[in-house]
């Protein structure tokens, strides 16, 4: 199996909010291809996908990490796998539909979000 779980959240992933996530690390014979967060929402497994390569090669084995997904939601009990991607100003992405179509992900919706950072001083 080419999925690795990590006990610390992986650079790529910095920018992530502190949270219920498991990191995982995407690899193959010792190369790293991309990291993973997963957590827990509800009946719902939310998952982002951060990939460094791209290839013939990397779609198979991202191919089979969907594969390991669904069966580790399942063995969660959980009843559907939220793909989500974060990004920053004018980063929308439409390949991510065709991208998410190839590995079994149906119904897009686009969400958008704003932060506002609150700075407590003492």
């Amino acid at each position: 199996m080419s999925v690795r779980e990590l006990p610390d959240r992986p650079p790529c992933m910095a920018h992530f909010p502190d949270g219920p996530y498991r990191w995982l690390e995407l690899h193959h014979q010792g190369e790293t291809y991309g990291h993973a967060a997963l957590a827990e929402r509800g009946s719902d497994l939310e998952l982002h996908l951060t990939l460094s390569r791209w290839g013939p090669q990397t779609r198979r084995r991202v191919a089979q990490d969907a594969a390991w997904l669904r069966r580790e939601a399942a063995r969660l009990g959980k009843t559907r796998i939220l793909g989500l991607r974060a990004g920053g100003e004018d980063s929308f992405d439409p390949k991510l539909f065709r991208f998410a179509r190839l590995f079994g992900f149906a119904r897009a919706w686009v969400i958008q979000a704003a932060a506002l950072s609150l700075e407590h001083k003492k």
